[in-house]
């Protein structure tokens, strides 16, 4: 039996950092799939509280990975204003991404 997830690639557009590809696997945060391709997300609670860490969904598709938080004022992956919380949702598909906040390359990733 393959146990292996689906892996689907995410791109960073934006002036906040650098334009770039990273690869995520399915079932794991986008924030943490970035962390392992040496990619730093700005974050805060980690948990779809503080909303620090969202991006626009330019294309593709999400889902959320943990029930809400008893403190987050919206799903973090379908809020009303047209934004993911990265460190609450996965992929389903190829994503592109336009963080509001920055972000920085800390390993050799695919840059673009």
């Amino acid at each position: 039996m393959n146990d292996v997830l689906p892996a689907f690639t995410v791109r960073l557009l934006g002036d906040a950092g650098p334009a770039m590809l990273y690869r995520a696997a399915a079932g794991q945060s986008l924030v943490k799939s970035a962390a392992l391709a040496g990619v730093r997300f700005t974050t805060g609670c980690l948990q779809g509280r503080c909303a620090i860490c969202r991006a626009r969904l330019v294309e593709g598709a999400v889902t959320p990975l943990r029930r809400p938080s008893p403190h987050a004022t919206s799903n973090p992956a379908a809020r009303p204003d047209g934004c993911v919380l990265m460190c609450s949702v996965g992929p389903l598909s190829d994503l592109v991404l336009e963080p509001l906040s920055p972000w920085e390359l800390l390993t050799t990733a695919a840059p673009r």
